[in-house]
């Protein structure tokens, strides 16, 4: 079992890129980090609490460690995760105001922001093994049909009301911002709060508002509204 406790310590007292690469490289390598779910417009999503004057998500080391502090706070269940699917809630959580990343709550504990840790992610945890060869199964990914295939798009809506889509402009009409996932939301670095919902929803709200006449897919791939409501 990782030392987490010592590597900490090892970083405050000799901070440096060593040390700090030490203890981050050795979080990254986990298989999987043990957070606290908690409900949220659009699912579960990883708990997050106010530690000084900041918002941050909570993680643990062990899934002891996790059990005693959503016992001790009466929250939970627990909500171990891989570190990439862990890493694809954090853009939904920086649109409810999270700011950081907390690990081991108390003075042994380690933080740092959310946008640090997308950098730390990329840089520590080795890319999986190349897939082997197969032969494809469905449409190429990015197409219309791709997106129409997907089982939920990320819609970017506007912060004074997150049941109405943040909308653009295209001549006379307007359009829709939709993303295929929490990775392209991050990639795109959209700061607008996003939700989570399956096409057809998505679609039907799209409809009802007039005016809107075209989707933008992931900041590229425009298409007539009409066309994915009926193809």
């Amino acid at each position: 079992m990782t030392d987490f406790v010592g590597l900490c310590r090892a970083a405050r007292e000799l901070p440096g890129a060593d040390t700090h690469d030490r203890l981050w490289s050795a979080w990254f390598a986990l298989p999987e980090w043990f957070l606290i779910s908690a409900p949220s417009p659009v699912g579960p999503l990883p708990f997050s609490h106010f530690v000084n004057g900041q918002r941050r998500v909570l993680a643990f080391s062990t899934a002891h460690r996790a059990g005693g502090y959503a016992q001790a706070m009466r929250i939970g269940p627990l909500m171990p995760l891989a570190p990439p699917l862990a890493m694809q809630t954090m853009p939904q959580l920086k649109t409810y105001g999270v700011y950081g990343f907390l690990v081991d709550i108390g003075p042994d504990g380690f933080d740092t922001s959310l946008d640090n840790l997308w950098g730390m992610f990329h840089r520590f945890r080795a890319a999986p093994p190349p897939a082997p060869p197969s032969i494809p199964s469905g449409p190429a990914a990015g197409t219309v049909e791709w997106f129409r295939a997907l089982p939920a798009w990320h819609v970017v809506m506007t912060a004074q009301d997150r049941s109405m889509p943040e909308l653009t402009s295209q001549g006379s009409d307007l359009v829709a911002q939709v993303y295929s996932s929490a990775h392209a939301v991050a990639h795109f670095a959209v700061h607008a709060p996003i939700v989570v919902m399956p096409p057809a929803q998505v679609l039907t709200l799209l409809m009802d508002i007039e005016l809107v006449r075209f989707v933008r897919f992931d900041n590229h791939l425009v298409v007539d509204l009409v066309d994915l409501h009926v193809g």
